[in-house]
């Protein structure tokens, strides 16, 4: 008897077959529930705890348990007066009787000798005279346990008691629907990051060799080639940079499907964005012979918050349809304000073609995934189907919508329409990157980490071309070898490589005292899911590219990482605003003091900026940027601020040579010395101007009247 309430680990003194007094067989079905919910021999829970506790004290009974049942046992799940019972053989259970019972099942001691009889729950120790069960069934409604009470002295639940008894048994069987929905939600999170893997993977195995044939193809077009090879290169390429599309396509699709889609919400210029990505396209329509134009007020369009980089995709998108559909004539596209207010500006959109044309009962079915107007659009035009369904995702998922005007022969137009915020503040300007400048990186000393031979070849050739000195390491075990040995200015590390990952040896290099702890390390990778690449910067590296990048990508990188960087001279003069200075923004005398108070006091920081960083003297290099921070700021200026902040984050923790600091102050210097005699310009005029004025009053009468002299 002692066996049976210690627990399920001890022997059982019942054959689990004798059943022969009547208690019923599990239905299948029931079973199955019962597997798929994983919760036999499962931990304890508060909530099952709390319901036998509350069965208990509501049917005043001494003993109760949440029970579930296969088909050899009775598993407690949670219990209360009955000490240490765990389980018991299903042909003995009480409980077996009661799950196949369609309501409340009683049993007295009384009137069933024999099944007390069996139950050791009714031996001396426990001496069970009593037993009421309701069956807990899933929501398909398979009774699969059962909520019960006991008592030693004989007696019945009242019409009360059988109720209370109802009710928990349903919340119990709440808790069970709460788990099935846990437990779908765990599936399908498991198999959508299988999907993800699966992304990654084949995302990296394709643009892996991609980024080699891109690059080398490149490289040949630069060299010496007959027309011929130049037209078989341009094809070559043309043909990659699809495939790539096609990737992009399949990624994006996915995102949507998972529900992963993110949008940004920034300032942004719509009219800059469409002719951006109308310009991207140019060159594609006049090798067809296509005029392609756009129709923009852009005096009408207000600053807007949205995502520009999904609008300009969408428009990509639709460009390229328009373009493989239409061999001759025009392809437009066209912004219109619908409807605007303080708050909100709703904007229509329609990219034109004069192309084959759709008839309109298939305008729908161009919309759904892998689905074309015709089974012959895909061989004839090539594609996957995925463009205007990622579109359709889009605009939807920015509460927009998109439709089709189209007749065969005829062109179509696609018209899509989107709301947004209208913003009070300016477009944010974009990073200061360096043109293609010869020299500008000469004798860096860079570690490659590459294990694949195209690539490898490809990175070294371009490396090489700009005066760095390369160093390749195969995997990532010689990469790690090669760091500890030896300073390098940079390191490129692959992601995925044999012997240790990319990953593995930066995480090594940034824990560890070595010659690289600090070197600026840029990640690799073929893998250009979001939520990968996001994690890059926070586990070590400094920047990352995604293959396949291309050369003029990977030397900024290289420029911005390194701070070897110049202001070419087509660069625009750098902004400024003097708006944060509220209602003294519009008192003259006040902002030639302000110009006056910088030209005396910023170039004076800077030096000293650079004596402390020469002279590592961290604390005063610190007082100084923060000093910088509050004057650059007040002025809003955009570029020097950007510079600053890649200068006071390179400080923490102090890089062990102070030159990519320098190299740092050095375009920071150059910004501010741009804005300086932007500044001296401005107070010169004014000097001028005030002499003018003086000269025009000497001149004057002394009766002259004041109207004249504001006309002057």
């Amino acid at each position: 008897m002692e066996s049976l309430l210690t627990g399920h680990q001890h022997s059982l003194p019942f054959p689990a077959a004798a059943i022969g007094w009547g208690a019923p067989w599990p239905a299948p079905d029931a079973l199955a529930a019962l597997q798929a919910l994983h919760i036999l021999d499962s931990e304890s829970e508060p909530a099952y705890d709390a319901l036998v506790r509350e069965a208990a004290q509501l049917c005043a009974a001494p003993m109760a348990s949440i029970s579930f049942l296969d088909a050899e046992r009775q598993w407690v799940k949670a219990q209360t007066g009955l000490p240490g019972l765990l389980e018991l053989p299903r042909s003995v259970s009480f409980c077996a009787h009661a799950l196949g019972a369609d309501s409340l099942l009683e049993l007295h001691q009384a009137h069933s000798p024999g099944v007390f009889a069996r139950n050791p729950l009714a031996g001396e120790q426990l001496g069970v005279v009593f037993y009421a069960g309701y069956p807990i069934r899933t929501a398909e409604g398979h009774a699969v346990g059962v909520l019960a009470v006991y008592d030693t002295a004989p007696r019945s639940l009242s019409p009360e008691q059988q109720t209370v008894l109802r009710l928990l048994a349903r919340q119990v069987s709440q808790e069970l629907a709460l788990r099935q929905a846990q437990l779908a939600r765990q599936a399908a999170e498991a198999a959508s990051q299988r999907k993800q893997v699966f992304l990654a993977a084949v995302s990296h195995e394709i643009r892996t060799p991609l980024h080699g044939i891109m690059g080398l193809t490149r490289l040949l077009r630069e060299s010496f080639i007959t027309p011929q090879q130049e037209e078989h290169l341009t094809i070559i390429l043309s043909s990659a940079e699809n495939l790539l599309t096609v990737i992009n396509d399949i990624l994006d699709f996915s995102k949507v499907e998972l529900g992963r889609m993110e949008l940004e919400r920034v300032p942004f210029d719509v009219a800059a964005t469409v002719r951006d990505a109308t310009r991207s396209l140019q060159h594609l329509a006049q090798s067809k012979g296509l005029a392609l134009h756009t129709h923009i007020q852009d005096s009408a369009i207000p600053t807007v918050e949205g995502d520009p980089f999904r609008l300009r995709q969408v428009l990509l998108n639709l460009l390229t349809n328009a373009l493989k559909f239409t061999e001759a004539g025009h392809i437009s596209v066209t912004v219109d304000v619908a409807a605007e207010d303080a708050r909100q500006v709703q904007l229509n959109f329609c990219v034109e073609d004069t192309g084959v044309g759709i008839s309109p009962e298939k305008a729908q079915e161009v919309f759904r995934a892998f689905d074309q107007a015709a089974t012959s659009t895909a061989r004839r035009y090539g594609g996957t189907g995925l463009g205007l369904a990622i579109c359709k995702s889009l605009i939807e998922l920015q509460q927009g919508r998109i439709w089709l005007e189209s007749q065969p022969g005829r062109g179509s137009c696609f018209r899509f329409s989107l709301a947004y915020p209208v913003s009070a503040y300016a477009p944010p300007t974009e990073d200061v990157l360096p043109v293609l400048a010869p020299g500008l990186l000469q004798g860096l000393s860079v570690l490659l980490a590459e294990d694949n031979s195209v690539n490898k070849l490809l990175a070294t050739t371009l490396l090489q071309g700009w005066g760095l000195e390369v160093e390749v390491a195969t995997n990532g075990r010689q990469a790690l070898d090669l760091a500890e040995a030896q300073p390098y200015d940079l390191i490129l590390m692959d992601i995925q490589m044999p012997q240790l990952t990319g990953f593995e040896a930066t995480a090594y290099l940034r824990a560890t005292t070595n010659p690289n702890r600090h070197t600026p390390i840029i990640a690799l990778t073929a893998n250009a899911l979001k939520d990968e690449v996001g994690a890059y910067t926070r586990q070590g590296f400094t920047d990352y590219l995604i293959k396949p990048y291309s050369e003029a990508e990977l030397y900024r990188v290289l420029v911005r990482a390194t701070g070897r960087t110049e202001v070419a001279p087509e660069l625009p003069r750098p902004s400024y605003n003097f708006s944060q200075l509220g209602r003294l923004a519009h008192d003259q005398e006040f902002i030639r003091k302000m110009q006056q108070l910088f030209l005396d006091t910023v170039p004076e920081q800077l030096r000293q900026l650079r004596e402390a960083l020469s002279k590592r003297r961290w604390k005063a290099a610190s007082l100084l940027t923060h000093s910088l921070r509050a004057t650059y700021g007040s002025l809003q200026m955009a570029e020097a601020m950007h510079c600053l902040k890649q200068l006071e984050k390179a400080m923490h923790p102090p890089p062990p040579t102070p030159q990519p600091l320098l190299n740092l102050l050095g375009l920071l210097t150059t910004i501010t010395n741009r804005m300086a005699d932007t500044f001296a310009e401005h107070l010169r005029q004014q000097a001028e101007a005030a002499d003018s004025t003086t000269v025009t009053a000497h001149l004057l009468p002394d009766n002259t009247p004041e109207e004249a002299l504001v006309s002057i």
